[in-house]
């Protein structure tokens, strides 16, 4: 089996050959003494030192040909008619016969003449543009190949392989008779405007098959099969001239595939509706192929369709199909696009930095009049000075963005830590400080099976263990589904476990500590206060002795709440009814008792707070209100929500208590319980009524 770096070399060797031999078809193009330019219909030539002037005529051996301003058109396929093409075509071969057999003369406007001489081009006379084509080629062709290579064969791999292949196509030949100085053999300038065309129709159609096989398969292998077949159809059409204009053989084909292709994409975005990370690579995907295609398609496919002048040279259009690659490229590092690792970024910026000395060497021996190894060592600083830090930026903002980002991290999760803390909820916190981190679109519990942070799912989540053995915690796609999970994320868990193991130490250590206060603090008031309040029970006679025992009843329930226990709702109850019984007996006034409860615990805060709230409202009713009956009803609504409600007559005399400070302290406590007072005053009857949650969490009891 042939190693991977093996294919990876060959691959590069192969695509460097051809850049080179593109290279070389560029350079045996001839040149001249003039420059010749394109003003409006007119053809102009300049010599290296004088003013453009209009050429009337080109004469060969006598003969006139007309000096038209199409002979140096950029692409022959924006001209209305196959025609008109091939006498393009037909043209440029009697130019360049004549340029080398020493017959060629140009007639100016003003009726001089100057002969012709075929001068060879150099390497350092090429265009800018023509390097920016081929080069451009060259790197969506090496990011395809890169791809390719070490990925999986499937129909998208080889679709995205098949457009790099069909935009080198396209690039190369273009930037060849597209930065030809008029002078080319006719068919050549054929051929390598068919490779054009052959070029931009398979980018079409793969780019298409692409859009409708990932990221998901597409719902019948004959769609992109039907694609490929309208590449094949498009260039028998376009090669064979069976039709009258390339608008209907070719720009027609070019962008009707395309627009199956767009199909495509709507598809997909309806099928990765329900998987956030396919959905966020696909949307990537979706952008970059839309970024590299559309000023061609509006610069160039588009105004030869509706036969309107080009706006635009081609070179700059074309070179904006590497934006795709490059978007592609980056998306390999941020969404792990057809499931290639962070090590393919590596390799493809080494390459490009090798382009990038190439390209940097090229454009300054082109822009400089310096020697060969000036412009050498000026290149390498350039791309030493410029690129490599520029690169190194962007590796830093992929790669260990993770890092920077634990600042930013400790800056959320602390405060809820130490939130925690204070209301004794750590695993709420836990939770809390992974969303912080991570920010994923979801938290799942699962059963405890993880005995450290993973990644799992091919990165789609990160499973966390939960604290105490209460179950995993898993996040589901990184930062609201804009990349996968990594090696950095695990460490990072690890470091928001760690920082939960130090909460709960702090949390029981402050718990342990305050127990043992409050025992000590029990045990005074059970051996001191209440050894004195037995003694006076004893001595007490009449009403102080009816008070005696209502303390001491009041210090029993204290040190019970102090203790922390749970009471059943139903024994609660019945002692606040034999409580309220016996004050209403004592005031002669009749008590109606009305309970509809379930099996619901109530914490020792919560016990303690009811109490009192339901003592205030009797003592407010008996005291201020003189009443003849008082109705106290009891109502659990669902098992979480306990509803308590006091109502009695004698309301004249009841009015001076509605703002008074035991019912302050009422609404005070009513708050501590996360519940709601209301009271009121209906058809001569005075009410008050009480809502509260009723569920696990404790709530810590008033003095």
């Amino acid at each position: 089996m042939v190693p991977l770096r093996t294919k990876l070399l060959a691959g590069l060797a192969v695509i460097v050959l051809y850049g080179f031999w593109m290279i070389q078809l560029a350079l045996s193009l001839p040149a001249s003494e003039l420059q010749f330019s394109q003003q409006g219909d007119q053809l102009l030539a300049a010599g290296p030192d004088a003013a453009p002037r209009p050429v009337e005529a080109m004469l060969i051996g006598g003969t006139a040909l007309p000096a038209r301003a199409v002979l140096v058109i950029e692409e022959p396929d924006v001209l209305p008619a196959y025609s008109d093409i091939n006498q393009v075509f037909a043209e440029h071969t009697q130019l360049l016969q004549a340029l080398e057999a020493g017959t060629l003369w140009v007639r100016y406007q003003d009726g001089s003449e100057q002969q012709l001489h075929p001068v060879a081009r150099g390497l350092m006379q090429m265009p800018a543009m023509f390097w920016l084509q081929l080069l451009c080629g060259l790197a969506g062709m090496v990011i395809c190949m890169l791809v390719w290579v070490p990925g999986e064969r499937n129909l998208a791999t080889r679709s995205f392989a098949l457009s790099g292949l069909g935009y080198l196509l396209a690039s190369s030949t273009a930037a060849v008779y597209s930065t030809r100085e008029l002078f080319i053999d006719g068919d050549l300038f054929r051929v390598l405007s068919g490779f054009n065309h052959c070029g931009a129709m398979l980018f079409s159609a793969a780019v298409s098959a692409f859009l409708w096989s990932y990221p998901r398969r597409a719902p019948s292998v004959w769609i992109p099969l039907a694609l490929y077949a309208g590449f094949v159809s498009c260039m028998t059409l376009d090669q064979l001239q069976l039709t009258a204009s390339p608008v209907e053989g070719f720009h027609l084909w070019v962008i009707g595939v395309f627009m199956i292709g767009l199909s495509g994409a709507v598809w997909q975005w309806r099928q990765t509706r329900n998987s956030a990370a396919d959905r966020s690579a696909f949307r990537w995907v979706l952008l970059s192929i839309i970024a590299g295609t559309v000023f061609f398609s509006a610069g160039m496919i588009l105004p030869a369709i509706l036969q309107v002048a080009v706006p635009h040279a081609q070179g700059p259009l074309l070179a904006t199909f590497l934006l795709m690659y490059a978007g592609m490229a980056l998306g390999v590092t941020r969404y792990r696009l057809f499931e290639l690792e962070r090590w393919w970024f590596s390799i493809w910026s080494w390459l490009l930095g090798g382009l990038a000395v190439l390209l940097t060497d090229l454009a300054l021996a082109s822009l400089l009049t310096l020697s060969g190894p000036t412009v050498l060592a000026a290149s390498v600083a350039l791309v030493g000075w410029v690129y490599f830090p520029v690169r190194q930026f962007i590796w830093g903002r992929l790669t260990v963005r993770r890092q920077r980002g634990l600042d930013t991290w400790l800056s959320q999760a602390l405060p809820v830590m130490l939130q925690a803390q204070r209301s004794d909820q750590a695993d709420s916190a836990v939770e809390q400080a992974l969303l912080a981190v991570f920010q994923p679109l979801r938290v799942e519990r699962l059963g405890r099976k993880a005995q450290r942070p993973q990644v799992v799912d091919n990165g789609d989540a990160l499973q966390v263990p939960g604290p105490s053995g209460e179950g995993d915690y898993v996040l589901l796609h990184a930062e609201q589904g804009r990349r996968l999970f990594t090696r950095q994320d695990v460490q990072l868990a690890r470091l928001v476990l760690s920082l939960d193991n130090l909460v709960l130490h702090s949390l029981t250590a402050r718990v342990e500590g305050a127990t043992e206060e409050r025992n000590r603090i029990r045990q005074d008031i059970h051996d001191d206060l209440g050894a004195k309040l037995l003694q006076l029970l004893h001595t007490a006679s009449g009403d102080s002795r009816q008070l005696v025992r209502e303390a001491i009843r009041d210090l029993r329930e204290l040190l019970h709440n102090m203790d922390g226990h749970e009471v059943r709702l139903d024994v609660a109850a019945s002692r606040w009814q034999e409580e309220t019984a016996n004050r209403c007996q004592a005031s002669g006034v009749t008590l109606h008792w009305q309970q509809i409860l379930g099996e619901q615990s109530l914490s020792a805060g919560q016990f303690s707070h009811l109490t009192r709230v339901l003592r205030e409202a009797v003592s407010n009713a008996l005291r201020h209100a003189t009443p003849t009956e008082l109705r106290v009803q009891l109502n659990q609504q669902g098992g979480v929500t306990l509803q308590l409600r006091v109502e009695n007559d004698g309301v004249a005399l009841a009015a001076t208590a509605t703002s008074g400070r035991g019912l302050q302290i009422m609404q005070a406590r009513a708050r501590q319980l996360g519940g709601e007072l209301q009271h009121g005053c209906v058809q001569q009857r005075w009410w008050l009524a009480l809502q509260v949650p009723i569920g696990p969490p404790d709530t810590p009891a008033a003095d």
